[in-house]
Parts: structure tokens; sequence; C-alpha cells
């Protein structure tokens, strides 16, 4: 009879202890969860930078992707450098996302150049690469010193840039010059506006974006300089373009 006492009471100490250790486990499991769905309470509105129109480019549905586009996120540390957080991050992240898109043209169009003024083309647009990419990282870290984080992805690229993309395979002499020249104007057109926007709010980020700007000016004029009229020659690309003259606006 001891013996089956015993042999009971050990049962039933299982069954207790079982028991108290599932129910600690729920326990645990809600704390967590109270806890995640408090800390993401607590999470700010990300989506700093309201999207431009991307007509006839992809969307964030589309692409399949489930944040926006681009995606910004403030910072709840204390941060300087802007009186308008928003405004700095329009300026910021849509100079980036423009000149990723460069970054991937310019090496491209590096690499696929062909025709009489390929090598030319080659090293100056190896050139274009590498200040380009400076001048992004630049701006992606000012993005980050005014408080938001930037969006570098390729998705944000594709979606965002609003810039005409470069055709695939080989690409004519005179066809990545005439491409680079307008492709550089809108970006420059574009940012000399951004430099107007956070003029007054956040002096820094306008100072950087004048460097920037400068940049891509510079790069406008020797795409252009190919086919700069001179009082002896009219450069119209007819020795480049197959005894036809490049189309560009002006000549």
């Amino acid at each position: 009879m001891k013996r089956n006492t015993i042999q009971h009471l050990s049962v039933l100490s299982a069954l207790l202890l079982t028991s108290a250790l599932a129910g600690g486990a729920d326990a645990q499991n809600a704390a967590q969860a109270s806890t995640a769905q408090a800390s993401a309470s607590q999470i700010p509105a990300t989506n700093i930078n309201k999207p431009e129109s991307t007509s006839g480019q992809p969307t964030a549905q589309s692409t399949g992707t489930n944040s926006p586009l681009p995606y910004n996120q403030a910072t709840r540390l204390p941060s300087a450098g802007t009186e308008n957080l928003k405004a700095s991050v329009a300026a910021l992240q849509n100079t980036l996302t423009e000149l990723q898109a460069l970054q991937l043209q310019t090496k491209q169009a590096h690499w696929n150049v062909s025709g009489t003024l390929w090598y030319s083309l080659h090293e100056l647009l190896q050139d274009h690469y590498e200040q380009i990419s400076k001048d992004a990282d630049m701006v992606a870290e000012r993005q980050l010193a005014v408080g938001a984080s930037s969006d570098g992805r390729a998705i944000t690229i594709v979606a965002t840039s609003r810039l005409p993309e470069i055709q695939a395979g080989f690409i004519d002499d005179s066809q990545v010059i005439q491409f680079f020249t307008y492709q550089y104007e809108t970006v420059g057109q574009r940012i000399h506006q951004r430099i107007n926007d956070v003029e007054k709010v956040d002096p820094s980020t306008s100072n950087l974006l004048q460097e920037v700007e400068t940049n891509i000016e510079k790069f406008q004029w020797q795409m252009r300089a190919f086919l700069q009229n001179t009082p002896k020659d009219p450069n119209s690309g007819f020795d480049i373009n197959n005894a036809k003259p490049v189309p560009l606006r002006g000549k």
C-alpha cells in the first residue's frame, strides 16, 4: 500500500511539473508577443519621402514588395541639420536614386560602346562612373546625417528614378553621346530645382547638391563637346553615324 501511494504521488508530481512548465512557456510566449506588439506600436511612420509619379514604370505592387518605394525610415534618436526632414529626404533620396541609375548606365555604356570613338568614350565613362559613385555615397550619408535611412535597393532605382533606360547590347558611339547629353541634362535640371527647395531649411544639403550638380553639368558638357560646332567644323556627327548627322536638339 505504501509503495502504491509513493508511485501515485510520483505520477501526480510529474503531471503537475509538466503543467507548470507548459504554463510557464505559454506565459513567456504571451509576454514576448505583448512586448513585440508594444515595440511595433512605437515604430514611427517610415515613408518620409512621398514618391513622385512613376508613370510607365514598375510600382511597389507590381514588383511584389510590401514596402513603399522609396522607403525612408526616420530615426527616433537625436539628430540635427534640417528644419524640414521631409523636404531634405525628398531632395536627397530622389537625387540618390538618379545617381544610382547613372552608375548602372555609365557602366553599361563603358562596357558596350562601339565605333570610332569607343576608346575615348570608354575611358570617359569610367571617370564619370567613379565620380557619380562618390557623389551617390555622399548623398546617401548626408541623408543618414539628417536623420533618415537611405533606400538604395535595385527595386527602388527601377521604380522611382523616372529616367529613360539605356539600350541593351552593343551601343554605337553616336548613341552614347546623344543618350548621356540628354540624361545628364535631365538630372542636372532636377538637382538644380532641389537645391532651391532645401536652401533655407537645410543649407548643408543645398551646398552638397550644388557640388553634385557641378559634376553632372561637367559630364554633360563633356558629352556634348563631341558634337559642338566650330567655325571650321559643324561637327554634325556625320562621320560616326553612318553618314547621317547625329540628331541632337540645337543642331
